[in-house]
C-alpha cells in the first residue's frame, strides 16, 4: 500500500495521468471525426474505386 501512495505522490503518476487524458482526448476526436465524415469518406473511396476499375 505504501508503494501505491509513494507512486501517486511522485511525478511519474502525474505524467501517466496526463498521457492517459491525452490518449482519451485523441480517441474521442477520432470517433467524432469518423462519425461526422464517415459516409463522405466512404463515398469518396467508392468513387475512386469505380474510376480505377473503369480504366
Amino acid at each position: 500500500m505504501s508503494r501505491i501512495r509513494s507512486f501517486l505522490k511522485s511525478d511519474d503518476a502525474i505524467a501517466v495521468t496526463e498521457y492517459g487524458l491525452l490518449i482519451a482526448l485523441i480517441a474521442i476526436m477520432l470517433v467524432a471525426a469518423v462519425t461526422v465524415f464517415g459516409s463522405r469518406i466512404s463515398s469518396w473511396f467508392t468513387a475512386k474505386t469505380n474510376q480505377i476499375t473503369s480504366v
